[in-house]
């Protein structure tokens, strides 16, 4: 009898304890869960959408004149912003203007497509001249403006890969709204359209040029206004870029004579997703202001 009762109580001992026999293999034990590589995990903007990951260097349309062929990652916003300073003297008038913050909001929305909504921003001018007064006399006169520029919005297109000697290629499409005040207002919209090309020659060293086109309106009225601009830029280090430019307006005003520029600068990168940049240039003929120079920064999230 007590053998027996040992028996029982062994067979209900080896029942109730896990063991090989009454729990699955590890191997055959069931997941709720699904492995992603890390390549294929998600990535998002600071809104919390979903985005396409930053695993490049920025590249900006500032701060020389010939914007980019290339758009922004879908998802994501970069900020390009900045102040310039103008200086010319002719027909014995001296003139200086200010403006910022030259803002560039650029929106990722799709592969190759972003929206660019901009600002000239905040422009201050000055001219210095000496006229006769109502008694004959020769006196010196100051005059002012103070006054927010235009706005701008337009979509820029990548349309092409550089393949061989295919350069690559895209597209803007842009139109300023007269939101600006009286004295720095076309007062009308004014629309455009510029073809972006660039070329990379090296690693270091690259081409690029824009062909724009403009119908402009001016206290002279609406007129057609074509620009063209070609840059050489080099890439010093892995942070530090610099270019030379040159760019020109035909004609930069209703019935008035051609100007033509030249200008250089450098870039500097803090991170890959934040960069500072210098610039000055000069015209290079008498209808063309004769000094420029100016500073920004440029800022991907």
């Amino acid at each position: 009898m007590n053998h027996t009762v040992r028996k029982i109580a062994v067979i209900l001992l080896f029942l109730g304890h896990p063991s090989a026999a009454s729990d699955p293999a590890p191997d055959s034990q069931p997941s709720d869960t699904t492995e992603i590589p890390a390549e294929d995990a998600p990535t998002y903007n600071f809104l919390g959408l979903e985005a396409a990951p930053i695993d490049d260097t920025l590249v900006t349309d500032r701060p020389d004149f010939t914007e980019s062929t290339l758009t922004i990652p879908y998802g994501r916003v970069q900020l390009e912003a900045g102040y310039t300073y103008v200086y010319d003297s002719g027909d014995g008038v001296r003139s200086q203007a200010h403006t910022y913050p030259e803002m560039l909001f650029r929106i990722g929305l799709v592969e190759d497509v972003e929206l660019r909504l901009g600002w000239v921003g905040w422009e201050h001018t000055e001219e210095v001249f000496r006229t006769r007064n109502d008694v004959g006399r020769t006196v010196g006169v100051r005059d002012r403006s103070d006054g927010g520029g235009d706005m701008d919005i337009g979509f820029k297109f990548h349309l092409l890969d550089q393949d061989g000697w295919v350069p690559d290629f895209g597209i803007i499409v842009n139109a300023s709204i007269p939101t600006g005040s009286d004295a720095h207002s076309s007062g009308d919209v004014d629309p455009g359209l510029i073809l972006l090309w660039a070329y990379d020659l090296t690693d270091e060293f690259a081409v690029a040029g824009n062909v724009n086109f403009a119908v402009p309106t001016s206290e002279n009225g609406r007129y057609f206004e074509t620009s063209t601009s070609l840059s050489f830029g080099y890439s010093i280090t892995d942070k530090l870029g610099t270019y030379v430019e040159y760019f020109g307006f035909y004609p930069s005003d209703r019935n008035q004579a051609d100007t033509h520029f030249i200008n250089g600068g450098f870039t500097y990168l803090i991170t890959n997703n934040f960069q500072l940049d210098v610039r000055v240039g000069m015209g290079l003929n008498d209808e063309a202001d004769d000094l420029f120079t100016g500073a920004g920064f440029s800022w991907r999230f």
